[in-house]
């Protein structure tokens, strides 16, 4: 008898070990399939940075900027704008913490939209802040712009998707009466002389002239106004290099102002005549206009050669295509986990096992 209760509690013993380790074995392969999900990452910023102050002619530079990017190896983004107001003229590389963002393609895919690809350089992915790429512009017209940016793609060294999120700009393009404001603020420091020079007894005399100064200087794109006084009613003649541009009759005040002289070096002269005694008094200026605020200027031309107002020499785009390339980074699949087959059938097979061996008791 009791050799029959010690195999029986045996049995007991082996069959609840048995039920233990089943359900153990059912809890690991569940915790096994299940994926771990992370922190979602929070998404980068990329914005559009634009200048505060444009106005009508001006070519400026629109930035793509990106904040706090880790390992961005790719991106590829859209941008729309209005093509009645400016123009693209070209799109350069970008940097990331010093490190060049090459421009593969750009091209525009519709009236008034671009999109732009890019490539960070090495393989390892580049991390930090910085911009994308530049975008020149030219304003053609109107008095804003919005600049949107959409379809944002970024991603890693390991071809997965960084999460973005992107801001919009407004460009703001000033009219004839701020572009005159500037030029008054450029020229405060200019001051009017009174002048003596020797001019014959009758005729007219300049009292004041602006800019004081006997040689002036613009880059090309800016506007530059001359002005005179005379101390009596007179007809006055602007010239440039001796061929007449302008003309104001019977007055004492008068201004001539240009914003389309190509680069050179051009004499500008004002002269006022008296119209009953024919006498008349003339200033000259020298005016470079050079490429940039600092160019050397050009050689001064012949007298009687008239400036060409010839259209403007832009940048020239790199060349574009239509085509989006053909091979596209795709992110890395997460491996779909698959319901335990061999497991729960084992662990069903040990649970009837274990039921049979109690029963026998």
């Amino acid at each position: 008898m009791t050799k029959s209760k010690n195999e029986s509690y045996s049995r007991n013993v082996v069959a609840s070990s048995i039920v233990i380790c089943i359900a153990t074995v059912i809890t690991l392969t569940f915790l096994a399939v299940v994926p771990v999900t992370a922190a979602a990452e929070e998404p980068v910023e990329v914005r559009v940075s634009v200048p505060e102050e444009i106005k009508e002619g001006d070519i400026f530079d629109v930035t793509i900027d990106i904040d706090e990017v880790t390992a961005l190896d790719t991106a590829q983004f859209d941008l729309s704008f209005d093509s009645n107001a400016v123009e693209v003229k070209e799109v350069t590389d970008g940097s990331l913490e010093g490190e060049t963002i090459s421009i593969l393609t750009w091209s525009p895919i519709d009236e008034g939209t671009i999109r732009v690809l890019l490539n960070a350089e090495g393989v390892e992915g580049i991390s930090g802040s910085g911009y994308l790429a530049t975008i020149g512009f030219e304003v053609t017209g109107g008095d804003e712009s919005a600049l949107e940016i959409s379809d944002v793609v970024l991603y890693n060294k390991e071809a997965v998707e960084i999460p973005a999120k992107w801001v919009n700009a407004t460009l703001k393009v000033g009219g004839a009466e701020d572009e005159e404001d500037e030029e008054d603020e450029e020229d405060e420091e200019d001051e009017e002389e009174e002048v003596g020079e020797e001019v014959t007894p009758g005729s007219p005399k300049i009292t004041a002239f602006k800019p004081a100064d006997a040689v002036v200087g613009n880059a090309i794109h800016e506007s530059r106004t001359f002005n005179v006084t005379v101390n009596q009613i007179a007809d006055i003649s602007w010239q440039i290099n001796e061929t007449e541009v302008q003309t104001n009759e019977s007055v004492t005040e008068a201004a001539y102002r240009n914003t389309s002289a190509v680069i050179g070096t051009w004499n500008v002269s004002v002269i006022a005549t008296n119209a009953t005694t024919g006498l008349s008094v003339m200033h000259t200026w020298t005016w470079r206009v050079t490429l940039t605020a600092t160019a050397t200027p050009s050689p001064t031309l012949a007298p009687g050669e008239t400036p060409t107002m010839a259209p403007l020499v832009t940048p020239t785009a790199k060349p574009a295509t239509t085509t989006r390339p053909t091979a596209k980074p795709k992110p890395k699949s997460t491996p779909t986990p698959t319901p335990p087959g061999f497991e729960a059938l084992f662990a069903i097979v040990m649970l009837a096992i274990a039921y049979m061996m109690l029963k026998r008791r």
